[in-house]
């Protein structure tokens, strides 16, 4: 029996997750849904899949949903979806405030059901094989700009582009947080476009964290550093470089290309699998909601600083 996903909100994400499901062995789309019912309708007829004019009407015809609609929206489609029984992925972030994400988390633990959110840059294959060897990180230096897009102006740039770096650093980083210190401002949005944020762990290792979403070209950089060597990630380009402390105070450096891989495919085929009972996510609710809970802090203090 092929696994019936629907998918809710058809923008930009929506449209990469759909033509991913569309080409998965074993998953058959159930429904696409948009506010803009023209939209939905061209997507049904290039991947011919049904659309619906409400996301209800859906929920009896699917095993699952991906949920790609803008922030403010994500609780109320999810609940709905886990209170009858579906399994859901929802786009990062997990919800516009840590209550909603609560109640989803606890929602779906009480129903067994799947409850994946995309933090995509965690199936990045630079990342993966990197945290993969990162034992103690001492401290973390990370920078992502893009230009401005126009897309994903309901939320601050904390939440649309840092929270990939967040996400990424309390992976590695599996403590408190002790102190968040940050600033940042608005430019073209009415909502903050530049951010950098100084986060500290209770067992001492530091972040530093800069996202920008008005930026002349595209970059993803992250550096972590060890006791004995750093690792220099370039999440586009696809390279690692690890130094590492040699005798004499010498540094030998090696450098890794890593092959690229479809990364929204990673994901989606991990939710399907962990519907199937083959495999769990490896970004959780309890992980979207410690992202959100530290993007949170970050807005804070910038908030705070503003006042002021």
């Amino acid at each position: 029996m092929p696994i019936r996903i629907a998918l809710v909100g058809a923008g930009h994400m929506g449209r990469i997750h759909l033509e991913k499901l569309s080409a998965m062995d074993g998953v058959q789309v159930s429904g696409v849904i948009d506010v803009d019912e023209a939209r939905a309708k061209e997507l049904s007829g290039k991947y011919r899949v049904p659309a619906f004019k409400e996301y209800s009407d859906v929920i009896p015809l699917s095993d699952g949903v991906v949920i790609a609609t803008p922030t403010e929206s994500h609780y109320e489609i999810a609940r709905a979806f886990l209170e009858k029984g579906a399994h859901v992925f929802i786009e990062k972030p997990i919800t516009s405030n840590e209550g909603e994400a609560r109640e989803l988390i606890k929602l779906a633990r009480r129903k067994e059901l799947v409850f994946q959110v995309g933090h995509l840059e965690r199936f990045n294959p630079v990342f993966a094989k990197a945290a993969a060897e990162i034992r103690n990180p001492l401290y973390i230096e990370a920078y992502r700009a893009s230009p401005f897009t126009g897309r994903s102006t309901d939320v601050s740039v904390i939440l649309d582009v840092m929270i990939h770096d967040l996400d990424l650093i309390l992976s590695l980083v599996k403590v408190q947080v002790k102190e968040v210190k940050a600033h940042g401002f608005p430019f073209v949005a009415d909502k903050l476009d530049m951010v950098n944020a100084r986060i500290e762990f209770e067992n001492g290792c530091v972040a530093n964290i800069t996202a920008s979403r008005i930026w002349t070209g595209r970059v993803r950089r992250m550096a972590v550093f060890e006791e004995d060597r750093y690792f220099d990630l370039d999440l586009l380009s696809g390279t690692i470089i690890v130094a590492t402390k040699g005798k004499n105070e010498n540094m030998e450096t090696v450098e890794h290309e890593i092959s690229k891989v479809d990364s929204v495919m990673h994901e989606l085929m991990e939710f399907v699998g962990s519907i199937r009972g083959e495999t769990k996510p490896s970004v959780t609710g309890e992980d979207g909601l410690k992202a959100l809970a530290l993007a949170n802090l970050i807005d804070q203090h910038i908030a705070t600083r503003s006042s002021t």
